[in-house]
């Protein structure tokens, strides 16, 4: 240990502090928010639910699903997810989920700022690549937008990657296992690794040995395990049922008709990919490195994962501010670094401008497009909890955990740990508590990106005209009234 420190260098000791600095801030913000009431039913209350099911020997069950299915595994196959449950033994919250999300990127710079330091032989560049990293508004909003299995993964990522630049194969395998196994089209980003590997490192056993299970990892998963989990007998992001629509049926009915239809029509889906709003989606993945990170190998890695972005029909998934492209983060980064290396260290001039430039638009596209306090939009007090968000601990104890309930949707991650919580008005005819609140957690700071339209995830007026009929129901009590709180109890 002593060796250790006796070998770490001024820089060192500034990287290893930002990324502290950067992972416990990051704890406290989303933590912040989540009491604040600004987390939603779905997604964070799913795996909530999902885990604490399991703990009570109800595995992956859940009542809250976007696709009507009452096991996780049928829409998102996540077995990493069962990480979680010893921790839930120690104390049942969501919060275990927002601690290693955080802890998972924190600790995707490190392999990030090893690489950089490695290839470039500069210590001080290597600082400016880690800082921008830790910059990363994808990576902001993908941690304050709740919890979502792809920004746990990035940490898994980005040392699969780092372990095939050491030739180290044991650990880029079990990197790359615990990849797929966080959601399962990563098991497409392990193929593009694998890939990496075999065309680019020119290792053609072992990538093709990864590449081929990958993919039969894929097929498995995505053709047998969820559909025999599923009640529509296919994966439940494909069927076109539940609360939201499903982002690919337009493509096709199941896996095979979608890749026919692909195959089919090529310039039609040509042309989804090159429109205006998802060629700005692509070019604001890559402007915090001064799109250094177009010119590099290791940004075609993300090429499997990312037509399943492109051709969704939710704009959610090609837009940064969303979660969804944090998991492209490393390799973004690793490609910028690679391009540097090769184009401007040998001049000082060209070196230290191009340093300049990164950090500068690193700060400038956190400013624009973050949601973090950095951001126009945000303040830090937006993610302090207020008098009012902090009562909603009384009206959690006045609700028995065997009961079900119906619940607004950002009101439902406090909850969510019970078998049965519906998002209101779903099931409110059947649910024997509905849980409201009539004031507006966005009312400090109009400028916030979703507003409470967006958190109730329904139409204002009709939850108003929902709220008055429970008020005058003759199925319901109103037991609780008190500074816009409203719990009911079924009669």
């Amino acid at each position: 240990m002593k060796k250790l420190f006796n070998n770490l260098k001024t820089t060192d000791y500034i990287a290893y502090g930002a990324i502290l600095l950067f992972v416990f801030i990051f704890i406290w913000l989303s933590f912040g928010r989540h009491d604040a009431l600004k987390s939603y039913l779905n997604d964070i209350s799913a795996y909530d639910q999902a885990i604490w099911n399991t703990l009570h020997g109800r595995f992956m069950q859940i009542s809250i699903s976007a696709f009507d299915e009452p096991n996780m595994f049928a829409s998102r196959f996540s077995p990493s997810l069962l990480f979680f449950v010893p921790f839930y033994l120690i104390y049942s919250s969501p919060k275990w989920l927002l601690l290693f999300q955080v802890i998972s990127v924190g600790a995707s710079a490190v392999p990030v700022y090893l690489l950089a330091k490695e290839k470039l032989k500069n210590a001080n560049v290597a600082l400016v690549f880690l800082i921008s990293y830790l910059l990363y508004p994808v990576l902001h909003n993908g941690l304050l937008y709740d919890f979502h299995e792809i920004v746990f993964a990035v940490g898994f990522a980005a040392w699969a990657f780092y372990f095939i630049e050491k030739r180290n194969d044991r650990l880029f395998i079990l990197f790359s296992v615990l990849l797929a196994l966080t959601q399962e089209y990563l098991a497409l980003l392990v193929f593009g690794m694998a890939l990496y590997q075999m065309f680019i490192k020119k290792r053609w056993r072992l990538g093709a040995a990864v590449a081929l299970s990958a993919l039969a990892y894929y097929a498995v998963i995505l053709l047998i395990v969820m559909p025999h989990l599923s009640l529509s007998g296919k994966p439940g992001f494909l069927a076109n049922t539940g609360a939201y629509a499903s982002r690919y049926t337009w493509l096709g009915s199941s896996p095979s008709a979608m890749l026919k239809n692909v195959i089919a029509h090529p310039i039609r889906l040509l042309a989804i990919v090159l429109s205006p709003d998802r060629l700005k989606y692509i070019f604001l993945l890559v402007a915090p490195v001064f799109s250094l990170a177009l010119f590099s190998w290791p940004l075609a890695i993300i090429i499997p994962v990312l037509p399943l972005y492109l051709l969704s029909s939710n704009s959610m998934t090609y837009n940064i501010f969303f979660y969804h492209s944090a998991i492209f983060a490393p390799f973004v980064f690793y490609a910028a670094i690679f391009s540097y290396k090769r184009w401007f260290l040998e001049g000082v001039f060209l070196r230290r401008l191009f340093a300049g430039l990164i950090l500068l638009f690193s700060f400038g596209t956190s400013v624009v497009f973050g949601v973090s306090p950095l951001s126009l939009r945000y303040k830090v007090s937006d993610f302090i909890p207020d008098a009012h968000a902090r009562m909603i601990r009384e009206l959690t104890r006045m609700v028995p955990a065997n009961v079900s309930i119906s619940v607004q949707h950002n009101l439902g991650p406090h909850f969510s740990e019970r078998q049965e919580i519906y998002r209101f008005p779903m099931k409110e005819d059947e649910a024997q508590y509905v849980a409201l609140d009539e004031t507006d957690p966005y009312r400090a700071n109009p400028l916030q990106m979703f507003q409470f339209d967006y958190a109730l995830q329904m139409d204002h007026d009709e939850w108003k005209s929902s709220i008055e009929k429970l008020k005058h129901s003759a199925d319901f009590d109103l037991i609780y009234n008190n500074d816009g709180y409203l719990l009911f109890r079924r009669k």
